[in-house]
């Protein structure tokens, strides 16, 4: 699984409202907090692109708007943003157990087709 891949699968389960007390749930939030390594390395590797190419002073000071956000130059803005795309695909910075369930409640048809295919949601066996 590649960081974008880990990005969207996260994302998508914070988004996701499962029902108090259901599998899903359990599942959605056990998956959640195995992914707090991830979500911290993930963090840090973006921030530190962002003073590696963002802008400085003669002195090598961070230069920062009124906001408090990173300038870049034209350049710069460039070769980051190649790093970010590098980075994106790169495998997952920490791997992380995804706990899956076959627990479909409150899931609309778009969300439970994503987490099929991630492996999140899994199918029921039938014994024939």
């Amino acid at each position: 699984m590649t960081n974008k891949e880990a990005y969207r699968l996260i994302t998508a389960l914070l988004d996701t409202q499962a029902p108090a007390g259901t599998k899903l749930e359990h599942a959605k939030n056990q998956t959640l907090k195995n992914a707090a390594s991830f979500i911290e390395a993930y963090n840090d590797k973006l921030e530190d692109l962002n003073i590696d190419y963002c802008s400085t002073d003669e002195k090598g000071n961070i230069i920062r708007d009124a906001r408090g956000q990173y300038i870049f130059n034209k350049d710069n803005q460039r070769a980051l943003s190649k790093e970010l795309k590098r980075f994106m695909d790169s495998p997952m910075v920490a791997p992380f157990e995804i706990v899956s369930t076959s627990d479909k409640k409150g899931l609309n048809d778009a969300q439970a087709e994503y987490l099929s295919e991630i492996g999140f949601i899994r199918e029921l066996l039938k014994v024939v």
